[in-house]
């Protein structure tokens, strides 16, 4: 049983005339003819009562009738769901995320994209640079919002946003007052509170190489995973910590500001995902990301 078979009866049942079905469908009426007959033989019975004045429904037809009408309604709902899948419009995106991602790009990036594709299902993951690259390459995650630079020859980078280095204070702190810059060299004597390298190795290696470029290695008293821990710490006088220019949003309790004789970035935010990817799903996230951070 073919599926025009099906639709052609269809247009005979609500019609109950051969030639008027054989107009709406657009084939000839002996073709039509045909193919019912030949639907009938695969059914084993008759479909249709035929005589040279009228057509109507057998018992059988009357209750193929709706089965048919769902049939092609299920196939007209596959082909639309396959081809919006085609499109990206349907599926699945599993989108993994740094934490500083949360403060503003994650909302912006994931509202932008709901409204273009409202239907798409999004998992997103809190996982640090390192751990992302992983999943990217065993499949776990489809695109990851990374926030340290990669040089990975199976994996298209596209950078979102670049920040400068700034440092968190106590507000006790000498150099807390805001008319004062602040200068490497001036951090000489000081307690630093960094990440671990582990979870952020081109953020410590950088911090450590700034520091040496300047005459001395940093006393690091304290490492974390986690930038609010860092900062929680600072906050409590432990120390003093270098970070980027975006994370002076999360605490109000402590002095930032900028770091002077450095051209070095603290932080490079950027989307990853698989090279020569086919998904139309994540073809769109980087149409509608872009379009946001060009």
């Amino acid at each position: 049983m073919e599926l025009r078979q099906v639709k052609y009866f269809v247009a005979v049942a609500e019609e109950l005339h051969f030639g008027r079905a054989a107009n709406k469908i657009g084939i000839a009426q002996p073709a039509l003819s045909q193919q019912i007959q030949q639907l009938e033989q695969e059914l084993g019975g008759l479909l249709l009562n035929r005589t040279k004045r009228s057509v109507s429904l057998t018992m059988a037809g009357k209750l193929f009738l709706p089965e048919a009408r769902s049939l092609l309604e299920k196939s007209k709902h596959a082909q639309d769901l396959v081809r919006r899948s085609f499109e990206g419009m349907v599926g699945d995106l599993k989108l993994g995320f740094v934490e500083s991602a949360t403060w503003d790009i994650l909302p912006n990036v994931i509202s932008a994209y709901r409204s273009q594709f409202p239907v798409v299902k999004i998992t997103p993951r809190h996982l640090h640079t390192v751990h992302q690259i992983q999943a990217i390459r065993d499949g776990n995650i489809d695109i990851g919002i990374i926030g340290l630079p990669v040089n990975d020859p199976d994996l298209s980078v596209y950078v979102i946003r670049k920040e400068a280095y700034w440092i968190a204070l106590h507000p006790d702190h000498c150099r807390a007052d805001p008319e004062s810059k602040i200068f490497v060299s001036d951090l000489s004597h000081e307690s630093f509170i960094v990440t671990n390298r582990e979870v952020g190795a081109a953020y410590y290696d950088t911090m450590v190489k700034i520091c040496m470029n300047n005459g001395f290695s940093p006393s690091i008293v304290q490492t974390v995973d986690e930038i609010q821990t860092m900062l929680s710490l600072v906050s409590s006088g432990m120390g003093i910590a270098f970070i980027h220019e975006s994370a002076k949003n999360l605490r109000n309790d402590i002095i930032y500001k900028p770091l002077h004789d450095t051209d070095q970035y603290a932080y490079q935010i950027s989307l990853v995902w698989r090279k020569r990817e086919s998904s139309p799903i994540i073809k769109g996230f980087l149409k509608e990301v872009r379009h946001l951070y060009l």
